[in-house]
């Protein structure tokens, strides 16, 4: 929580940037354009930033509350000080991506005496200083959390549609490969050892950590080559895509290991 202190300087301000990919990180055009505009909003504002109050966020997610970044703890520390007046991040999702994260981040801010500027809310500045800032922000990153729901429930829709298709609907699966036309087959080497998996734990009452030592040891990889964890185990084993492999010819050998599921 921020703590309110006499503002020494009504003009003094921080900056926040972020960038979420390592990409834009290695890159730099999302970062040095974000810098431009501050810079040229707080010059425009009559307000002082100097370079060292600039803070880059790289590669975390904005989904992470502000205050839990490393960054972000960085700037918290710097506002607790009592030395700054203003915050200015670029766009409303470079600071947050929930609206309760976001609300709570404002009402503190509020309580510190600080005021919050947004340089670019789809085409015009906020400044929370005012009601109208504030309750413009309110609405806007609500209506923001809203699409990125819809967003996400569409996608989950086109996953399913795809998995009752048998096409790829992930980057790879333990079980299952990809043929020349982009539909789902089994791998029955691995659907082998995913029925080992449910064997031991099943019938000979193995924990998920001691079937993924016992894989280890056999040199079996994962589907990236890594080596098995428990959580992986278990992962795999309650996969309920796997009963899909029903709708496939089984190989000739198959049912020759005592672990083997039809």
């Amino acid at each position: 929580m921020l703590t309110s202190k006499p503002i020494k300087d009504s003009k003094k301000s921080v900056a926040y940037i972020r960038v979420s990919s390592q990409k834009q990180v290695d890159e730099g055009v999302s970062i040095a354009a974000q810098k431009r505009r501050i810079k040229e909003y707080a010059k425009f504002k009559g307000l002082t930033l100097d370079d060292s109050d600039i803070l880059i966020e790289k590669s975390v997610s904005g989904g992470i509350p502000i205050w839990d970044r490393p960054v972000g703890r960085v700037l918290k520390r710097k506002l607790m000080t009592g030395d700054y007046s203003n915050l200015i991040t670029m766009k409303l999702d470079r600071m947050f991506r929930l609206v309760s994260d976001m609300l709570a981040t404002v009402d503190e801010l509020n309580d510190a005496n600080i005021s919050f500027h947004i340089v670019d809310m789809n085409g015009e500045a906020v400044d929370t200083s005012t009601p109208m800032g504030r309750f413009f922000l309110t609405m806007m990153g609500a209506m923001a959390e809203m699409e990125r729901g819809l967003i996400s429930e569409r996608t989950q829709i086109g996953m399913n549609q795809l998995k009752a298709d048998h096409k790829k609907f992930t980057h790879s699966i333990y079980g299952w490969d990809v043929d020349p036309n982009g539909m789902l087959i089994p791998n029955w080497i691995e659907q082998s050892h995913i029925d080992y998996m449910k064997w031991q734990i099943d019938t000979n009452g193995m924990s998920a950590s001691s079937v993924a030592r016992s894989l280890n040891r056999q040199g079996i990889k994962g589907k990236r080559g890594g080596k098995w964890q428990g959580n992986a185990v278990s992962r795999v084993t309650g996969n309920k895509f796997h009963l899909e492999r029903k709708n496939f010819p089984h190989p000739s050998n198959w049912g020759s290991k005592p672990w083997h599921l039809q």
